[in-house]
């Protein structure tokens, strides 16, 4: 079995320490001390543990995560494979549906799949002639496995030639979207680009209402904040409030003093020895959250079809797809050229 390595998760190429100074605590993945991809995957974890402050400041950080099963973090970054010499992919998609498998009408075989997906396959004893390259992209995901052969990865892909200032964050009053990375590999059948190509957003300043409409996308792979490490005390949490409700005076006096009785309540709760994890319950729908977001180009399309470009979307998720469109379109604007028309013709001209 021949391996090649087509693509794997990138980093926007937008993004720097520099660009990202004053973008919240986006700077704090460039403190990683693995490659890109382990730089994802930290960050993923130290985003539900709010803990970004210590970026690369503990070695075995994933490791320990793939150990105790926290395995969601591993899914930000993804592989995109040619096998050739050996029909073996084909039981690959029945064994795990989170893969996906192409024929390439060459008699070899294009396989994507997130590191979780890759250690599923190895532990399984599937796939090893992969394993040298997976180590090379996020050796930490793959420490349980004994050091083998190395092979030099060689990538030749075409630097990115799009307007980099399309890629910067986009902010829309308290939310914020960032394209963190995406793979890209070239294809000139547009199914095969449309299934291989994904994308890893975080979406910041949303709430859990938009959260949890998110989340019903299951062909995607998610790490959001813990509300167990939120304090519902007075400043520990944000609020989104919908427009209707800012705008109307009496309406958002009204939300106020529900929130200000929460927090009441809350203090009481903690003042009985109730831990944060249960006192959380009080935290409202509207309760600020940030959430790293992994789909293939396939999920992007359907998750743009219903919430970006569809009047009935819901404003706040209606916003957050909008502004991730924008920066898909300039990544891949033939895979998603027919939303991009549609977003122009119903919101950008009609609002001009």
């Amino acid at each position: 079995m021949k391996v090649e390595l087509l693509a794997y998760t990138r980093a926007n190429p937008a993004l720097s320490p520099a660009a990202l100074a004053d973008v919240g605590d986006l700077a704090t993945i460039w403190n990683g001390r693995g490659t890109f991809a382990e730089n994802v995957i930290e960050y993923a974890g130290r985003v539900c543990y709010r803990s970004t402050h210590r970026m690369g400041t503990a070695p075995n950080f994933i490791s320990a995560r793939v150990k105790e099963g926290h395995e969601d973090i591993i899914e930000h970054v993804v592989v995109t494979l040619r096998i050739t010499g050996s029909d073996e992919p084909l039981r690959w998609r029945m064994v795990n549906r989170h893969c996906e498998v192409s024929e390439a009408g060459d008699g070899s075989w294009i396989v994507s799949g997130n590191t979780r997906v890759w250690l599923d396959f190895f532990r399984r004893g599937m796939g090893l002639g992969a394993l040298p390259i997976l180590k090379q992209v996020a050796a930490k995901v793959y420490e349980e496995f004994p050091d083998g052969p190395k092979e030099p990865i060689t990538l030749n892909e075409p630097s990115f030639s799009g307007d980099l200032a399309r890629l910067l964050p986009a902010e829309d009053g308290p939310q914020r979207v960032t394209l963190l990375g995406f793979t890209l590999p070239q294809f000139d059948d547009p199914e095969l680009a449309l299934h291989h190509g994904s994308a890893t957003f975080l979406f910041e300043g949303i709430s859990r209402a938009c959260t949890h409409q998110l989340v019903r996308h299951r062909l995607a792979s998610f790490s959001q904040e813990s509300q167990r490490y939120v304090d519902l005390s007075k400043g520990g949490w944000g609020a989104i409030v919908p427009p209707p409700v800012a705008e109307n005076e009496a309406a958002r006096q009204k939300l106020e003093e529900a929130w200000s009785y929460l927090q009441e309540v809350y203090a009481d709760l903690r003042g009985l020895g109730i831990r944060k994890e249960d006192a959380r319950f009080l935290l409202p729908n509207a309760a600020e959250t940030r959430i790293i977001t992994t789909m293939n180009f396939a999920a992007w399309s359907h998750f743009f079809w219903l919430r970006a470009v569809d009047m009935a979307a819901q404003w706040e998720i209606r916003a957050m797809g909008q502004r991730a469109l924008e920066m898909l379109y300039t990544v891949a604007p033939e895979t998603f050229q027919a939303h991009w028309d549609v977003y122009q013709r119903e919101f950008v001209k009609r609002s001009a």
